[in-house]
């Protein structure tokens, strides 16, 4: 009688094997999440910054590694429009740059979703559900807290992010770059407004703007405030005057009328 065939023995996978599999498939599953988590990168913008709604369309500067039917390929991640800037503000004062397009930056990716508090700000906010109950056993009517119900549930989502302006690549930096002050220039430093170090301020430029709009005059012209100094100003001082305008080089644009 013939013996029906039997199933060969499976493999035997030892203890160390088995660890190591397990290991290796949790580790695939963080690097798929941490692919599609994301935190910041860099950005330039592809135009200017729009004044109305205050945001930029911003390309992420880095491609990204796709798999496609071909093999792996790099693309770039689409444009991100509708980004909100971030700029220094607070108090009632803010710093405001004219963004324009090409000028490079962080993109920062939020935790959460935030299209409502674009949207509202603080206003109209819904009381959440932990500030309800705790009013309630209190006893006290509940009041919002100002924060805002997420639109969507999601997380390190690409579109809630915001532009920070200022980070830069090494064919964009600075030349002549200061280390003894901090200055408001122009990029090519051909212009400094201010110049602030442990020595002063000085502030430059070929008009100074008053605060009702006018523009301030010179104090004195360059003829007289060379014979102030070589001649006014030394008699004053041999008499104990200590008053009087800076010391030649030094001075501001405004007082020698230049």
């Amino acid at each position: 009688m013939a013996t029906a065939p039997q199933p060969s023995a499976l493999p035997q996978l030892t203890p160390s094997q088995v660890l190591k599999a397990d290991v290796a498939q949790w580790l695939e599953l963080a690097k798929q999440w941490s692919v599609d988590t994301r935190c910041a990168t860099p950005a330039f913008l592809t135009q200017d910054m729009d004044p109305v709604t205050q945001t930029v369309t911003a390309q992420v500067a880095i491609q990204e590694r796709v798999r496609t039917a071909s093999g792996p390929q790099w693309w770039d991640v689409p444009p991100i429009v509708m980004v909100p800037v971030v700029m220094l503000r607070g108090g009632g004062f803010v710093d405001t740059f004219p963004l324009k397009k090409g000028d490079e930056g962080l993109l920062v990716f939020c935790d959460t979703c935030f299209d409502l508090w674009w949207q509202n700000g603080q206003n109209n906010a819904p009381t959440a559900a932990n500030v309800l109950a705790t009013a309630k056993s209190a006893g006290l009517t509940p009041t919002p807290s100002g924060s805002q119900r997420q639109n969507e549930v999601r997380r390190h989502y690409i579109h809630d992010c915001g532009f920070v302006p200022g980070m830069w690549s090494q064919p964009s930096k600075l030349s002549s770059y200061s280390t003894t002050s901090r200055q408001i220039r122009t990029d090519d430093g051909t212009t400094t407004v201010i110049d602030v170090s442990t020595a002063g301020v000085s502030i430059k430029g070929a008009t100074v703007t008053a605060a009702d709009g006018g523009t301030a005059q010179a104090l004195m012209t360059d003829t007289f405030y060379q014979y102030w100094v070589t001649n006014v100003l030394p008699f004053l001082t041999s008499k104990g005057f200590t008053g009087g305008p800076p010391p030649a080089g030094s001075e501001t644009t405004v007082l020698k009328g230049q």
